[in-house]
């Protein structure tokens, strides 16, 4: 009887050191994890002029050097498809340089939904065509913010697909994440980074 006994003690006592050391651990990596994500979160909310080249560094040390410069960009069309909340339609033609081939032209339509305090989330479709004719289509998706002085950034994700025998077949299945800023003076810029 008394072994019986000794043997539910000493179960008891190394299930309790188990939970004990089981739980201490999991608070351990919850106050890492807790604090890491503060000295992120803290680094990455500068708000000042030299954002745009803090992202740019950013995302260049973590996914290398920019698969697509943008060059030069024209607005198609605007035109508003829903008031409440407000939904726009945008349509545009850019040139860029793409990584292995040169010049390209990148055209694009993106339904965007305009929130609240600048905010908005945006989703489209688009292309980049060589000179010579070869294609990769593109499925786009952002969020975007609008600052006090009216510039417009959005930060976004392509999915790429094209012919696998084509100029562009680098780019089939390819994840792009990008940066696109515009200025109210009309200037903008665009960097997309592939995700490998």
């Amino acid at each position: 009887m008394q072994n019986k006994i000794g043997n539910r003690v000493l179960l008891f006592l190394f299930v309790s050191t188990v939970l004990s050391v089981t739980s201490i651990s999991i608070l351990v990596q919850s106050t890492y994890a807790q604090d890491q994500l503060s000295n992120m979160t803290e680094s990455n909310m500068t708000l000042s002029n030299e954002a745009m080249t803090q992202t740019f560094e950013n995302l260049s040390n973590l996914f290398g050097t920019p698969m697509y410069v943008e060059t030069s960009h024209d607005s198609i069309s605007s035109t508003t498809t829903n008031t409440n909340p407000l939904k726009t339609q945008d349509s545009y033609s850019a040139t860029g340089v793409l990584r292995e081939v040169g010049n390209v032209t990148d055209m694009a339509t993106f339904v965007t939904t305009h929130l609240a305090n600048g905010k908005s989330n945006s989703i489209g479709n688009g292309n980049f065509t060589t000179s010579d004719g070869d294609i990769a289509n593109y499925t786009g998706q952002d969020v975007g913010n609008t600052d006090s002085s009216g510039v417009e950034t959005f930060k976004g994700f392509q999915i790429f697909s094209s012919n696998p025998e084509g100029r562009l077949g680098f780019l089939d299945n390819v994840i792009g994440v990008y940066v696109y800023k515009y200025w109210p003076n009309g200037t903008t810029t665009g960097t997309i980074w592939e995700w490998k």
